[in-house]
């Protein structure tokens, strides 16, 4: 009768910490997500986007020298 009344009680104290590491483990990915997003967006709001080419008029394709 002891034995498993002390099991019981084993298995309820490693349920709460399994609880409880979860829980942890849990607001540790929430706090790194919100860095991880405030992060990206800083850096994609100062970046500046130009998507034009561009064109160097030193070199030709003519100039090139061809195998024969």
């Amino acid at each position: 009768m002891k034995r498993t009344v002390l099991e019981k009680g084993f298995v309820g104290i490693l349920f709460v910490l399994v609880i409880v590491a979860f829980s942890f483990a849990e607001r540790d990915t929430q706090k790194l997500f919100e860095r991880y997003n405030t992060k990206s967006t800083v850096e994609i709001s100062k970046q500046k986007v130009d998507y034009t080419a561009e064109a160097n008029p030193q070199t030709s394709i003519e100039n090139k020298p061809t195998r024969n």
